[in-house]
């Protein structure tokens, strides 16, 4: 046999076929990536869940029943990244009020994850409808109950007749509006009327009388103040703003003035 032929049946080493195996290296480098990152994901929203679920519970306690069922947002890319940094970016809390009579909606920022300090600013609007707002104790010892209407309040208040020294109903509309920095809503009559329509007398003259304050600060933590005011026919809805409020419960408990 030939040189040839011998050579043709000589045992050749096979050129590895590197291009092939780089390839599924990164098939499952890129796996392995994705993999990691739907868990780190689902991670986040477990963490976001469970801490969004403890927020509610805390936050019910200590309002009561009073203000219903209470839903808690946390805002902000990473739940994990935000415990690491120790402070949620933004949070929303709301709730739906236990009978419809009192409801509020507020958005949060910078609270610390350790629930010590203070958070950020908060701004949020609360809505109470007039039941809720009779319950008052500043609208209770003004002595009479409020309804509402679109862009206005009504109230009862007397009036003694001059000369014949009798006391009779009247119906006061006023326009409320927010004053002294926010801590007070003010009740400024435009009308007033006798609900007897069968006596004839011009109140103008004594309808200055019947405006009243309500002091606002006594019910809200100390250092929130108001910057809004809307009433419609079923609720009255005010803006609410703080720099920021103590975590603590004896903190937010610490209720502001108007003096």
């Amino acid at each position: 046999m030939s040189d040839i032929d011998s050579d043709f049946f000589e045992a050749k080493p096979v050129a590895r076929r590197r291009g092939r195996g780089f390839g599924i290296f990164l098939f499952v480098l890129v796996g392995l990536v994705v993999v990691l990152g739907i868990l780190a994901v689902v991670a986040d929203l477990v963490v976001r869940t469970v801490a969004e679920d403890q927020a509610e519970k805390q936050i019910s306690q200590q309002l009561g029943d009073a203000a219903g069922p209470v839903d808690v947002q946390i805002g902000g890319f990473s739940m994990l990244w935000q415990l690491v940094q120790g402070t949620i970016d933004q949070a929303t809390i709301s709730s739906a009020g236990s009978s419809g009579g009192l409801s509020f909606d507020f958005d949060v920022r910078d609270v610390p994850t350790d629930l010590s300090g203070s958070t950020g600013a908060i701004t949020g609007t609360v809505t109470a409808d007039a039941a809720t707002v009779n319950g008052l104790a500043a609208v209770q010892e003004s002595g009479g109950a409020i309804s509402f209407g679109d862009g206005q309040v009504t109230y009862a208040r007397d009036f003694t007749i001059p000369l014949v020294n009798t006391v009779v109903p009247v119906d006061v509309v006023a326009t409320p509006s927010i004053t002294s920095e926010g801590r007070v809503i003010s009740l400024t009559p435009t009308t007033a009327s006798l609900r007897d329509t069968s006596v004839s007398l011009d109140l103008a003259p004594f309808i200055g009388g019947y405006a009243f304050d309500v002091c606002a600060a006594q019910y809200l933590p100390q250092g929130t103040t108001l910057t809004g005011v809307d009433v419609t026919s079923s609720a009255a809805t005010l803006d609410v703003t703080s720099p920021g409020l103590p975590i603590s419960s004896s903190g937010i408990g610490t209720k502001g003035s108007c003096s």
